[in-house]
């Protein structure tokens, strides 16, 4: 559910208020950017996903359910496109380790940075959707519920991928 600022912004958003609208990609670029780059792990690649879905949201903002929170809509967007991408780019080239996204921390402590890289690393030898659940929730701080509808899949489903993310990661890391 989202908070009333938020429900004005959006209502104002339908009516071409074109500055409200502003306000919303403001308070989501970033998050929604290092989401993207998470999955598609191209820095160029993450700021167009990340743009493309505030385009795409603009038009299709009269479809939104308010009974989600504003942020998991676009971050359902912004993964559905960012998995699109992946597949393009694995149709493109060969090189299928160079296309496998890692998860990128917005803001790495500087005495844990070592610690940081190497599970960057592990991360990023996952499968797309094990490193999608992987950011959504520890970097974004979405609930299984809310991954579940981000991903289009069950919440048991996102249990089991957290899951296995995890026990791959443990693996990866000893």
């Amino acid at each position: 559910m989202q908070n009333k600022d938020e429900h004005e912004l959006i209502a104002r958003s339908l009516n071409a208020d074109h500055e409200a609208y502003a306000q919303l990609v403001d308070r989501y670029k970033n998050a929604l950017y290092h989401h993207c780059f998470a999955i598609v792990r191209n820095e160029d690649a993450a700021e167009d996903i990340a743009q493309d879905t505030f385009i795409t949201a603009y038009y299709k903002l009269r479809s939104y359910d308010s009974h989600y929170r504003l942020s998991t809509w676009l971050f359902k967007i912004a993964t559905n496109k960012a998995l699109s991408w992946l597949r393009k780019a694995a149709k493109e080239t060969a090189a299928d380790d160079e296309l496998i996204a890692s998860i990128a921390s917005p803001h790495p402590q500087p005495d844990h940075l070592a610690e940081m890289q190497e599970l960057h690393d592990a991360v990023a030898r996952l499968r797309p959707k094990y490193r999608s659940v992987i950011s959504l929730y520890y970097w974004q701080g979405l609930s299984y519920q809310e991954i579940a509808t981000v991903l289009a899949a069950p919440t048991g489903s996102v249990k089991v991928w957290m899951a296995r993310a995890k026990q791959n990661l443990k693996k990866e890391l000893s």
